[in-house]
C-alpha cells in the first residue's frame, strides 16, 4: 500500500531570505522618476523657483551618467524647451498619481470599516489617518520598524492591505494574498497573538509573513470573537519579543476593532430619511425666492442667498402690491440652525398674510412680529427690512428690526440709510420699528444686506465702495459685481443682500 504524506506534515523550502535593508526598501515611485529624468535629460527642476503659468524652471544636473564621455560637462544631453515640456507633462502626470493613491489610502480604510459590520450592508466612512495613527502607536511601542492592517474578505478566503506605516504606500495596490497557508495570521486567529522571534529559523519558512522582516508580531482582529482580519508588526533584526509587547500588540487590536466598528455604527444606524427632508426644505427654499427681474419700468432688482449649511435662515422677497407701490423686504432669523429655518418661513408666511391690504411698513412689521409672538413659545427672533417705494417719483419709506442694513450708492460715492442696529421681531410684544424716508435717484442703487458681510471682514465701506463701482460702469447687475469683488470673503456665516436698481 502506498502512503500519502498529508500536507500539513510536509515540510515546504523556499529560498533563503536575508535580512532585510532599510536603505535596500523599494524608493518612492516619484522620487525614483525624476532622479531617471535627471540623469536622462540632463536638467533637474529648480525647487526655489516660483512657477509662472503653472510653467516648471530647470537647472542643469551633472550626474555620473550625463557627464561622462564629454568634456563640457555642465552641457545638458537634451535641451531645455524640450525638457521643460516634459518636466510639465510629468508633472501633471504625478500629481494626478498622488491624487489616485490618495483616494486608494482613504478608500481602503472605508473598506477596512465596513469588514467591522459583519452581515449588514455598508456604505460609510472611516477616516485612514485614525487607523494610520494606531499602527504607529503600536509599531514605536513595540520597537518595530514597520506595521500592516490586512483585512478579510466577505467569504474568509483572501487578506488585503488596508493600511500600512513604515511600508511604500504602493503595497495598498498588490493583489489580495491567500489565508490558506498562511501560518502566521491563522494562528493569530486562533490564539489572538502570535509573536515570531525568527522569521526564517533554520531556513524553514513556514510562517508565510506578508513582508520580508526578520521578526514580527501578528494579532488578530476581532468583532464579537470574530476574526475579521490581522495585524503585522515587523522588525528588521530577530528579536525576542516580550510579553509586555504582546499585550501591546492585542491592546492596538481591541482599539481598531472598536474604531472601525463606531465609525461603522454612526453612519448605518444614521437615517437617511432626516437628510433627505433638509434637502427637500433646502429645495423649497431655493424654488420660493423670487428670481432678479424688473420690478416696474426703470427699475431692477435682484437677490442673493449663500449659506454654509445645506438649509438658510433668511430670504428675500419683491412684488408690486395693488395700489402699485414697489416693496421689498429682506429678512434673517437669529437662530443659525434648522430651527432657524422654520422661524424665517413662519415671518415669510406672515409678511404674505398680511401685505394684501393697506399698511405702512412700520405697520407690516409689527403684524409680522405679532404673529411670531402669538404662534410659539419659544423666541423666534427675526431680524427684518421692509420698504415701499413709489415707482413714479423714487419716493420710498423703509422700516428695520435687527441686524440687517442698508445704504444706497451711486457713482458719487454712497450714503447709510440703515445702520443703527435694533433687537430683532419678538424680542418683546412691541417691535419699536420706525418709518425712514428716502429718495433714490435715477443711477442708484439700493443695497441691504446681512450681517455674513460683516463676519466675513466686508463692512460698510466695502460694500457702498463696490456699489459705486458698478454705478461707475454703468452695471445693470450690481450684486453680480458685487459677488463676484468678495468671492474670496470665507463663508464663516450665512449672507444674504438685495438691491433695487433705478435705470
Amino acid at each position: 500500500m502506498t502512503k500519502t504524506i498529508p500536507n500539513y506534515l510536509r515540510i515546504h523550502r523556499s529560498i533563503e531570505r536575508q535580512e532585510p535593508n532599510k536603505s535596500e526598501q523599494p524608493q518612492n515611485l516619484v522620487t525614483s522618476f525624476w532622479n531617471t529624468y535627471s540623469e536622462a535629460t540632463g536638467w533637474r527642476i529648480d525647487s526655489r523657483a516660483s512657477r509662472k503659468n503653472d510653467m516648471l524652471e530647470l537647472l542643469p544636473a551633472v550626474t555620473s551618467e550625463t557627464t561622462s564621455g564629454r568634456e563640457d560637462e555642465s552641457t545638458p544631453v537634451v535641451g531645455r524647451i524640450a525638457a521643460t515640456r516634459l518636466a510639465n507633462a510629468a508633472s501633471k502626470l504625478t500629481e494626478q498619481t498622488l491624487r489616485t493613491q490618495e483616494c486608494l489610502r482613504q478608500r481602503e480604510a472605508e473598506l477596512a470599516s465596513s469588514a467591522a459590520m459583519i452581515g449588514v450592508e455598508y456604505d460609510g466612512k472611516v477616516s485612514a489617518d485614525q487607523i494610520e495613527q494606531s499602527l504607529a502607536d503600536a509599531m514605536e511601542a513595540c520597537k518595530c520598524d514597520a506595521a500592516a492592517l490586512y483585512m478579510l474578505d466577505e467569504d474568509t478566503r483572501y487578506l488585503k492591505t488596508r493600511s500600512v506605516v513604515g511600508l511604500p504606500g504602493e503595497r495598498l495596490e498588490n493583489s489580495p494574498r491567500e489565508l490558506r497557508g498562511s501560518r502566521g495570521d491563522l494562528e493569530a486567529m486562533v490564539q489572538d497573538v502570535v509573536t515570531i522571534d525568527n522569521m526564517t529559523a533554520g531556513s524553514i519558512d513556514t510562517w508565510n509573513s506578508p513582508e520580508p522582516f526578520a521578526a514580527g508580531i501578528c494579532v488578530a482582529i476581532k468583532v464579537d470573537d470574530i476574526p475579521i482580519g490581522t495585524l503585522w508588526l515587523f522588525r528588521e533584526t530577530i528579536t525576542e519579543f516580550s510579553g509586555a509587547e504582546s499585550a501591546v500588540a492585542r491592546l492596538v487590536a481591541t482599539n481598531l476593532s472598536l474604531l472601525l466598528r463606531q465609525a461603522s455604527q454612526a453612519d448605518i444606524f444614521e437615517d437617511s430619511k432626516p437628510n433627505q427632508s433638509v434637502q427637500e426644505i433646502a429645495q423649497w427654499q431655493y424654488e420660493s425666492l423670487p428670481a432678479g427681474s424688473a420690478l416696474a419700468e426703470g427699475w431692477r432688482v435682484d437677490g442673493m442667498l449663500e449659506s454654509p449649511e445645506s438649509w438658510a435662515t433668511g430670504w428675500h422677497h419683491w412684488d408690486v402690491l395693488p395700489d402699485g407701490t414697489l416693496m421689498l423686504a429682506i429678512a434673517e432669523a437669529t437662530d443659525p440652525t434648522a430651527k432657524g429655518a422654520m422661524h424665517a418661513a413662519v415671518a415669510r408666511a406672515a409678511l404674505a398674510a398680511h401685505s394684501g391690504y393697506r399698511h405702512t411698513p412700520a405697520q407690516l412689521i409689527q403684524r409680522v412680529s405679532d404673529t411670531l409672538w402669538q404662534t410659539n413659545t419659544g423666541e423666534q427672533l427675526v431680524s427684518l427690512i421692509y420698504a415701499h417705494l413709489d415707482p413714479e417719483t423714487g419716493d420710498g419709506v423703509i422700516a428695520s428690526a435687527g441686524t440687517i442694513s442698508a445704504l444706497i450708492s451711486s457713482r458719487y460715492g454712497y450714503r447709510p440709510l440703515v445702520s443703527n442696529l435694533s433687537a430683532p421681531l419678538n424680542t418683546s410684544m412691541d417691535s419699536n420699528a420706525a418709518n425712514h424716508g428716502f429718495h433714490l435717484l435715477q443711477g442708484e442703487t439700493l443695497l441691504a444686506y446681512t450681517k455674513g458681510f460683516s463676519a466675513a471682514g466686508a463692512d460698510q465701506m466695502t460694500l457702498g465702495g463696490h456699489i459705486r463701482t458698478a454705478m461707475q460702469l454703468e452695471d445693470r447687475s450690481p450684486l453680480a459685481m458685487l459677488r463676484r469683488k468678495l468671492i474670496k470673503l470665507p463663508m464663516t456665516e450665512e449672507r444674504g443682500a438685495l438691491t433695487l436698481l433705478r435705470t
